[in-house]
Order: C-alpha cells, then sequence, then structure tokens
C-alpha cells in the first residue's frame, strides 16, 4: 500500500511539471514604425490571438510580453489610422524577437500626405513638436472646440475668450494666431488680409483630424508661412482603403447636442476610394445668450490611375451661425445674478432669447492633389486649392444697443423697448425718434440716424481664395535629398455692411452711402464697400541630410506680397477709387541639425530669419479710406532653438531652450475717442520671447500612460511705438508715443503645466484625467483714449488657476460591432477664474470710491473674460 501511494504521488508530480513546462513562457518583443515616416508609435495595441495575452507599445515603439502555452500563434498589432498587422510566431518557450515591424496607413497616398503636409517626425527633424493622434483627440469632450486639444502642450495658452461658439483663442509662446501658420494638408489657412483664423469656420476639424502635430518655432513647412510662434499642422483623415462607418452621437450641458455619421467605401475595383462624413451640433452656450447651430462636411476620394501616378480630392466645410458677447466688467459680474455666464449684451425680443451681435459663415474648401511618381528617386506632388468665405457679423447702428435706458433689472437688453423706442416712445426719460422731416418718400417715417434709434448692421466678409502648391523632391543619394517648389495665391475679400434689423423702425440712413435703406436682410451695400485684393507668389528650396547618426536641413523662400484696394463708396464721394498695387519682397532662411547621440539620446540644434510683409489692413488702415500707409514696412524675426531628447520603452523627454526676437512690428487697434471710433496704426516696435519647454511621458505598466509639461517663458516688449491716428477715411488725426518697453506681452499665460493620467482598469474600460495650470497671465495693454500718448507703468497680473478634467470609457462589441460609450467633465471642481482681461486699469487707493485689487495690481472695473465652470458630455459611438 505504501508503495502505491508513494508510486502515485510520483507520477501525479510527474503529470504536474510535465504541464508546467509544457506551458513555458514565450517572450515576444519588437518595435512597431511608420511604414513611410519610419517614426517609433508608441500605443499601439499588440495582441496574441486565442492566448488572451497583450500589450502596447511603449513610447520609443517597443513593446514585450509573456505568452504561456506552445505551438503557432497569430500576433495583432493594430492601431487607429494603420492596416492590422498580423505576424506567426512559434511558442516554444525562446525568446521570440519580431525586430522592426513596419504598419501601414490605411488611409489613401498617406505618404504623400504626410510629405505635402510637411509633418515632422519626432527624433529626426530636428524641432520642437507635439503631436495628438486621433484616438487621443477621441477622449477629448465633444463639446470642446479645436484649440483646446492643445491643452497640455508647452508653451501653449488657450481661452474660450467671450464664450461664444468657435470664438476660442489660442497662443503658442506668446505669440496670437496672426503669428501662427494654420495648415491643413499642407495648405495654409491663415486669413490673406489679416493672417488671423476663425475657429468657428473650422468647427468640424476634430471630426475629421487624422492627427494635429503643433511645431513650436521656425517649424517644418517649406512654404513662407507667418510661424514666429510656430506651427499647427492638421492631417485630415485620408481615403479609407477599408470599408466601414462610424456613428456618432453626444449631449451635455446647456442643451448641448451633437450628430455624426461617416462612411467609408474602401478601395474598390475600379481603383476609387471614397470617404465621407457630416455632422450636427447645437446648443445654448455656456454663457447667457451664446446659443448656436452648425453643421460639419467632409467628403474625400482617392483615385490610384496607376503605380506612377494618384489623384486625391477632398472637401470640407463647417457652416455654422452663433452669437456673440464681449467682456463685461469684473464688477458686472459679480453683481449679476448670472454669475461669469452674465452676458451684458443678450436679452429677449418678442419672446426669443438674442444677442445683436450673431456671427454666421460659412468657408468651404476644396483640395485636388495630383501625386506623380518620376521615379524610384523622383517625385512631383501638386496642390490646386480653393476656398469661398461667405458670411458676416453684426454690429450696432444709431445709439448703442447697450444703452442703460434698455437694461433691465438683471442686466440685459429689452429689445421690446427698443422696438418702441423706434416707434416714438418714450423710455425712461428719453424720447424715441421723431419722425423724418426731409421731404420725400420717407417723409414721417421712423428713421433710424446715427445719433437717434437702435438698429443692426451686418459686416459682410466674403472672399474667393485660390492657390497652387508644387512640390518637386530628388533623392540624390540614399542620404541627402533636395526639394524645391512653387507657391501662388490669390485673393479678393468683399467687405461691406448690409442692414440687418431696425427693430421696428421704417428705415436707416446710411450718411457712407447717402441714402435711406429699408429692407432688412437685403444687399444694399450700407456704413462701408470695398474690396481688398492680395497676390502671393513665391518659391523655396530645401535640401535635407540623414543617415544613422545626423539629421540635418536647411531651406530658403523667396516671396513677393501684392495689396490692392478698391473702394466703392466712401464719405463725400460717389464713385470708385483703386489704389495702386503696394509691393513687399519678403524672404526666410532657416536649418537645423539632429543628433542621435543614442538609441535612447538625441540633440538638436536650429536658426531662422524671417523678413515678412505687413498685414494688408497695415497698408490700408480703416474700413472706408482709400489712404495708404506709406510708411508701411517688412518686418524682421530671429529664432534660435537648443534641444535634448530621450526615449526609452518606459520614460520620455523632451527638453528645448528658444530665443525668438522680433523687429518692426506693427498691428492696428479700432480706438474709441469722443465717442468716434479711429484707427490706432502703431509700428516699429519689438520683442524679444525666450524660454524652456519640458515635455514628458511614461508608461510605467502596460496599461497605464501618463503625461506631463512644464513651460517657463519671458516675453516682453523691448521698444516703444508710434501710433498713427485715422479716421475711418484714412486720414490722420493724430500721432503719439506709445509706451510699450519692458512691459510684458499680455493675455497669454507665461508659465504653464500640466499633467495627464489614462489608465485601463478593465479589459475595455479606461479612466483619463489631466490638470492644467497657468500663470504670469497679465492683461492687455491699454492703448485706447487718452492712453494713447500715456506711458504704460505696469500690467496688472490676473491670479493663476488649475484646471482638472475627467474622463471615461467603455469600449465593447454588440453583435460584432464596436461600440464605445464616453463621459467627460472638464473643470470638475467648478473653479472660478479669470482667462484674459482686455484692459488695463491698475489699482490705486486713489481711485473710483469702491474700486478693490484683484489679482495683482488690478482694479475691478477691468473688462474681463471669466473661463467655463463645469461642464460635461455623454457620448455614444458605434463602428460599422
Amino acid at each position: 500500500m505504501k508503495l502505491f501511494f508513494t508510486k502515485s504521488v510520483f507520477f501525479m508530480l510527474l503529470f504536474a511539471f510535465s504541464g508546467i513546462f509544457s506551458m513555458a513562457q514565450t517572450i515576444i518583443k519588437g518595435k512597431v514604425i511608420d511604414d513611410v515616416t519610419k517614426e517609433t508609435l508608441p500605443g499601439v495595441s499588440v495582441i496574441v490571438k486565442d492566448f488572451k495575452a497583450g500589450t502596447s507599445t511603449g513610447g520609443d515603439g517597443t513593446f514585450q510580453l509573456k505568452v504561456s502555452g506552445s505551438g503557432r500563434a497569430t500576433v495583432s498589432i493594430n492601431s487607429v489610422g494603420y492596416i492590422v498587422k498580423e505576424l506567426i510566431v512559434n511558442l516554444n518557450g525562446a525568446v521570440q524577437d519580431l525586430g522592426v515591424i513596419p504598419i501601414v496607413s490605411s488611409g489613401f497616398s498617406m505618404k504623400d500626405v504626410n510629405v505635402t503636409a510637411g509633418v515632422a517626425v519626432e527624433r529626426k527633424t530636428p524641432i520642437a513638436i507635439s503631436t495628438i493622434r486621433a484616438e487621443q483627440i477621441e477622449n477629448k469632450s465633444p463639446n470642446a472646440e479645436f484649440p483646446e486639444i492643445l491643452k497640455g502642450m508647452p508653451s501653449i495658452y488657450t481661452s474660450k475668450a467671450a464664450g461664444g461658439f468657435g470664438d476660442s483663442r489660442v497662443t503658442i509662446r506668446g505669440f496670437d494666431m496672426t503669428n501662427v501658420a494654420v495648415m491643413i494638408n499642407g495648405v495654409p489657412v491663415n486669413d490673406m488680409e489679416n493672417a488671423t483664423v476663425y475657429w468657428s469656420n473650422w468647427s468640424g476639424l476634430m471630426d475629421v483630424a487624422s492627427s494635429v502635430q503643433v511645431q513650436r518655432g521656425i517649424g517644418a513647412s517649406k512654404l513662407s508661412v507667418p510661424s514666429v510662434g510656430g506651427t499647427i499642422n492638421v492631417v485630415t483623415k485620408p481615403t479609407e482603403l477599408e470599408a466601414g462607418g462610424i456613428f456618432k452621437n453626444a449631449i451635455g450641458n446647456d442643451g448641448f447636442q451633437k450628430y455624426t455619421l461617416g462612411y467609408n467605401t474602401g478601395l474598390m475595383k475600379n481603383g476609387l476610394a471614397f470617404s465621407m462624413l457630416g455632422s450636427y451640433n447645437s446648443g445654448n452656450g455656456y454663457i447667457d445668450g451664446t446659443g448656436f447651430q452648425a453643421w460639419t462636411y467632409f467628403l474625400s476620394a482617392g483615385w490610384k490611375i496607376n503605380d506612377k501616378h494618384t489623384l486625391t480630392f477632398s472637401a470640407t466645410g463647417a457652416p455654422q451661425w452663433h452669437y456673440q458677447s464681449y467682456a463685461s466688467r469684473y464688477t458686472a459680474y459679480q453683481n449679476n445674478i448670472s454669475g461669469r455666464k452674465y452676458n451684458y449684451e443678450s436679452g429677449y425680443y418678442q419672446g426669443e432669447e438674442v444677442s445683436p451681435y450673431k456671427n454666421v459663415y460659412h468657408k468651404p474648401v476644396f483640395n485636388l492633389n495630383h501625386y506623380w511618381k518620376i521615379d524610384d528617386k523622383t517625385q512631383l506632388n501638386t496642390v490646386a486649392y480653393a476656398s469661398f468665405g461667405r458670411g458676416n457679423g453684426s454690429s450696432t447702428l444709431g445709439t448703442s444697443v447697450t444703452n442703460s435706458i434698455f437694461q433691465t433689472v438683471d442686466g440685459t437688453i429689452n429689445f421690446n423697448d427698443i422696438q418702441k423706442f423706434n416707434r416714438g416712445t418714450t423710455i425712461g426719460t428719453t424720447t424715441g425718434i421723431s419722425p423724418y422731416t426731409v421731404a420725400g418718400p420717407y417723409l414721417g417715417k421712423y428713421i433710424i440716424t446715427s445719433s437717434k434709434g437702435v438698429g443692426m448692421y451686418s459686416s459682410v466678409n466674403n472672399h474667393n481664395w485660390y492657390g497652387l502648391i508644387v512640390n518637386g523632391s530628388r533623392d540624390i543619394s540614399d542620404k541627402f535629398k533636395l526639394s524645391a517648389g512653387l507657391d501662388y495665391r490669390y485673393y479678393k475679400g468683399l467687405h461691406y455692411g448690409k442692414l440687418a434689423n431696425l427693430y421696428g423702425a421704417d428705415g436707416y440712413y446710411d450718411s457712407a452711402s447717402k441714402q435711406v435703406v429699408t429692407e432688412e436682410g437685403g444687399d444694399t451695400p450700407i456704413v462701408y464697400n470695398y474690396n481688398g485684393y492680395v497676390n502671393w507668389i513665391g518659391g523655396y528650396l530645401s535640401a535635407e541630410y540623414s543617415d544613422d547618426v545626423i539629421d540635418a536641413f536647411a531651406s530658403g523662400t523667396l516671396n513677393n506680397t501684392g495689396y490692392r484696394r478698391e473702394t466703392l463708396f466712401f464719405t463725400g464721394i460717389n464713385g470708385q477709387a483703386i489704389s495702386d498695387t503696394y509691393n513687399f519682397l519678403g524672404y526666410s532662411a532657416k536649418g537645423g541639425i539632429n543628433l542621435k547621440v543614442s538609441d535612447q539620446h538625441n540633440f538638436y540644434a536650429n536658426a531662422g530669419y524671417f523678413n515678412r510683409a505687413p498685414l494688408f489692413k497695415i497698408v490700408f488702415p480703416g474700413s472706408s479710406a482709400t489712404t495708404e500707409n506709406g510708411s508701411a514696412k517688412n518686418e524682421k524675426i530671429t529664432d534660435y532653438e537648443l534641444g535634448y531628447g530621450f526615449r526609452s520603452g518606459v520614460f520620455n523627454l523632451k527638453l528645448n531652450a528658444y530665443y525668438t526676437k522680433w523687429k518692426d512690428r506693427s498691428f492696428i487697434r479700432s480706438v474709441t475717442e469722443n465717442d468716434v471710433t479711429t484707427y490706432a496704426n502703431l509700428s516699429g516696435f519689438g520683442e524679444l520671447h525666450k524660454g524652456l519647454e519640458l515635455e514628458m511621458s511614461a508608461k510605467p505598466f502596460p496599461k497605464l500612460e501618463l503625461t506631463g509639461m512644464v513651460s517657463a517663458g519671458d516675453w516682453k516688449y523691448t521698444s516703444d511705438a508710434t501710433a498713427v491716428v485715422t479716421n475711418a477715411n484714412g486720414e490722420i488725426t493724430g500721432t503719439y508715443t506709445t509706451y510699450f518697453a519692458g512691459l510684458k506681452v499680455g493675455s497669454n499665460a507665461q508659465t504653464t503645466a500640466a499633467l495627464g493620467a489614462n489608465y485601463e482598469v478593465l479589459k475595455g474600460v479606461k479612466v483619463f484625467a489631466d490638470y492644467t495650470y497657468a500663470d504670469k497671465l497679465y492683461s492687455n495693454i491699454s492703448i485706447g483714449g487718452t492712453s494713447l500718448g500715456t506711458a504704460n507703468t505696469s500690467l496688472w497680473e490676473l491670479p493663476s488657476y488649475g484646471l482638472v478634467n475627467l474622463g471615461m470609457s467603455y469600449s465593447f462589441l454588440l453583435k460584432n460591432l464596436p461600440v464605445t460609450l464616453r463621459g467627460n467633465i472638464d473643470n470638475v471642481f467648478n473653479k472660478y477664474y479669470l482667462s484674459e482681461s482686455t484692459s488695463n486699469y491698475l489699482y490705486s487707493t486713489s481711485t473710483t470710491a469702491g474700486d478693490y485689487e484683484i489679482g495683482n495690481n488690478g482694479s475691478a472695473s477691468n473688462y474681463v473674460y471669466y473661463g467655463f465652470g463645469r461642464t460635461w458630455t455623454l457620448g455614444l459611438s458605434i463602428k460599422f
């Protein structure tokens, strides 16, 4: 019996150990890269099918996982925007090194798109870059505006501004949008006259973006673009090679709702492929009286003609309307029941909540791309594009709509009283409009004039924009590449006012066109009427060198910008007046080098010089003038940068220092003096922007990703400005010295920090959180009224603030269809904070009684923007 028991135990142990040995663990490892750019890809899903084993790649694209079992197994490598790649491995207990694994984009001709778009590559292109991919964009709140997805990047400050839909603003290294180039698939979209970008016209970018790359400093684009602060490079989703679709729905605070539907045909037998997407969203707006409606459409098509020629076409647009708000005094927010939601320019008219300021716009953009592979070493890529902007924003006619006689006890506007006023009724102690006394068809009618009555007009800003970009490249050797190209742009802006709302009056007398206009919504020009023309032609040449250790580039551009203005009527004269063409020759030169001293460490340096034309409105100030600014001259920018990078499978770090000097800067602002609007054209001053930027990411565990950044800037004006003040007709009314030297550059947080985390709690369940911090945020410089010739001794500093955002998603299969549920809460703790101050009123104990200090030396009478409080969204997406 004892012998039997001993044998039984022996065979049981033998059987158990044989099972253990048969279940020996195999280690599978490798590195995943982009097939085209050769850039390592973090966050790629690596799954061993049927063995319940998986992980994702680290910051350097590497992965390693242990698999128990034996026999053949399929390793599936999957990332958003790439075709799934599957590899067969043998599970035998040994190490299976799959080496470098290139994966191919699921988009049509994505290689050519990246080349044309000037997409920079980590550890190769010697500039400071931060990239957000489609999967990360998906984690953001559906009601977030495009600039907000850039939060958490070094030296970037975003603000909701007045809170209207699409009215957000973003700055990079202290430079606003007129000095940041925005590129969509390599095509510049900054306005040709004023260089800015209105985000309400691009509300669909988050829906159609494949990736967003911010290139701080000189940028990687070969074109001559206004990248003083940097470049925001958006690559839209290409025409997909695989068939499928997606439906998304989201709801949120203040009546927000959004519906999205997209479909891809995949590559068909005839070589064609189509992708399309449409969305609709609406809401009441967080700020009172800022309701909106917006649509998005996107269509892309690809045709692979043969191995040498490929055509792609895309069309996108985002028609929208939204009510707007403007800055209020700090005390007004405190004294109103709506608090930070208060909008002193909103109210009710005939039972509906309205605002006198409404923006309506649609800016479709069409791109036609031809990719020609001449031979294995030579390519020619051509992009022809067109944009036709149509829309307007409204402004007040006659008496100010915010006149206290029309305000209710809750601080809003009673538009019904305005209607009564416009029909002759006395409101309070102020008599209404008197009947028109000029003989003619309007005798006895109630006509709004510049001094009596209240109406609204629409400021129409239409444009027709055509462009052509031709880029040729030649691989001289395996290491050396030359590129050259042509950049042509033609722009015609059509600007005029038209009557929007008479609020019960019979008409409006327009002193500019010397006529009475009665048709609301008609196209009869009033107030001003002119066309602006911009002709741009430029060329560029670049050289690139790359080997295992060194990556270097040098490029130069030469361009001519021609401005011309056609005034169709102006005060005192009827007829036409066409200006001469003013030409400005600009050029740039930039270069950089990157040294990969090991697989983990790299150092880079770059430098650039830009000589660029002034803006159109600097040459032609005012809305009705034919007088030109003959003293306008080019601006000069010099930029230097040094950087270091560290990358491993667990931890990544990027550190850089920059120095940007700007000479002969100029800008224009409207200034109200004695109730008369004039224009202050400021020129001849300089700025110096310098700072440090640190960006980090870590993946200590396969299911946990951490990010962080700190940036510290020192941005100052280095000299005073000369302010030439003109009236609407361009006539000079005064010249002042405006004292800027030594002041901080305002409306930007000069110190920022961020932390982020993304953790997969359970299979398919992810939680994510981020914290952003802003400090050293100064007011804007006051240059209006009597301060034009008065020294600005200092700027007041707004209080610093930190915000916490949380989100959660759950992904699962429903009848083999991938479904994701998502929820987001922004500003979780409902933090009260000021995001901007448009004025610079300093606190003093000798100022108005009842005043008090806000922030550091700020008066409570300042005009400020409050940031949003707590907001939330819930979303659903289904792929099919």
